[in-house]
Parts: structure tokens; C-alpha cells; sequence
């Protein structure tokens, strides 16, 4: 895989595969939903001073990120004082598609933490505050390209076949067909087990269930 010592792992679970060589129940079979990708986030904090921010981020990925700031008594603010996080969208210099401007003071009606989501492009970002008397606080975040990395899990499905009596139930047995995909940076590996225990093996070939009864095929890929 082309990510950075990263793996994303998705599992997708069969609800139920009945099948039956007499009697039993027709086949029921679905999927988790996928688990998202965690999203960046950056967080930036003020304080009583004046002059810089308490603390904030240098560097990012592009990409889908949420910016919180917090200007609380938690983060030094005992003054009750506003400062704001302001993105500069007007120096060419630098990065200007992300319109951040967020006020927060410790007495306001979030307790001085919001969050925006935004994204993120290659480059440079100016942010300071915009309150007079305070352009001290400001810096630079500087935005890299994701170096390749995959935070998106692989799509995966599966498919049961075999033949089905006038009720809809399995005959003599089902097979269970695992796909996956991914369009970054590739699957690693297809894996199943046979129950709720059972242990994880390879995936290479549609699994076969011949026993009469209730049975859970779990499948993931990476």
C-alpha cells in the first residue's frame, strides 16, 4: 500500500446466510455501513496575552480539515477577553479560499470554543487577529500535498449464489462471493471468517457453506 505506515481497515459483516437442505429460512444478507476516514483537525487557542496565540498548528495536509478555536479560561483567557481567528483572503501572497473568521471570548454562548470545517489546498495560509491592538497574534500555516497517503477504506461487497427451493431457501448449499476495490492506493488483502468467532483467513475463493442452519460470514479488506 502507498500510504505512510497507515492502514485503514474495513469491515463489512453479513446480518445472516440461512440455508438449508430441507427446511429453513431464505438467505437475509447486508452490510455495515463504511467507517469514515478520520478528518484533520487543527486547533488553535488564545489567551490573556496580546501578542501571539496561546498555541497554534505550523503545518497541515490538504485536504477536508475542521479549525477549532478555543479562547476560554481552560486555555489562559482569565481576562474574558475576545480574540479571533482570522484567515487573510486579500494578500496574493498567500492562500486566500478559506474565509475563516471566528470571534470567541470566554463569556460568549459556546464558552469560547467554535469549530468551521473547511479544505485545505497546497500552499501558504496567513491567519492573525483582527481585533486592534492585537495584530501581534498571527502566523503562517503552511499546507502540503497528502505525499501520497490513503485514508479512504476500500469498497467492499459481497454476493451469495446458489440454488434456492420454492420458499427461497438455499438447497444443498451457498456459496459467498467477497469484491473489493480501492481506487488510491490499491487492496492489500481480502479476508473472511466463518461465525461470530471464528478466525480470520485469506479471501481467494467464493467460501461454500453445506451445513443446514443459521450461519454469519464476516468479510474485510484492506
Amino acid at each position: 500500500m502507498r500510504t505512510k505506515n497507515r492502514r485503514r481497515l474495513w469491515t463489512a459483516l453479513f446480518a445472516a446466510l440461512l440455508m438449508a437442505l430441507g427446511l429453513g429460512s431464505p438467505v437475509a444478507f447486508g452490510q455495515d455501513a463504511p467507517v469514515a476516514a478520520a478528518q484533520q483537525v487543527l486547533n488553535w487557542t488564545g489567551s490573556d496575552d496580546i501578542t501571539k496565540y496561546a498555541s497554534a498548528p505550523t503545518t497541515a495536509v490538504a485536504g477536508a480539515t475542521t479549525i477549532v478555536f478555543e479562547n476560554s479560561a481552560a486555555t489562559g483567557n482569565t481576562m474574558g477577553m475576545p480574540h479571533t481567528l482570522t484567515f487573510d483572503t486579500s494578500d496574493p501572497e498567500y492562500n486566500n479560499d478559506v474565509p475563516v473568521n471566528i470571534l470567541a471570548n470566554p463569556n460568549d454562548s459556546e464558552g469560547g470554543k467554535h469549530s468551521v470545517e473547511v479544505t485545505l489546498t497546497p500552499g501558504r495560509y496567513r491567519y492573525h487577529c483582527s481585533i486592534p491592538g492585537h495584530e501581534g497574534m498571527q502566523g503562517i500555516l503552511v499546507v502540503t500535498e497528502g505525499g501520497g497517503e490513503d485514508t479512504a477504506a476500500p469498497e467492499t461487497s459481497a454476493k451469495v449464489e446458489g440454488q434456492k427451493n420454492a420458499q427461497g431457501e438455499y438447497v444443498g448449499s451457498a456459496s459467498v462471493s467477497v469484491t473489493a476495490t480501492d481506487a488510491g492506493s490499491g487492496v492489500d488483502k481480502v479476508e473472511y471468517a466463518v461465525g461470530a468467532d471464528g478466525a480470520w483467513q485469506p479471501y481467494t475463493t467464493a467460501v461454500v457453506v453445506d451445513q443446514v442452519g443459521a450461519h454469519k460470514i464476516r468479510y474485510r479488506a484492506s
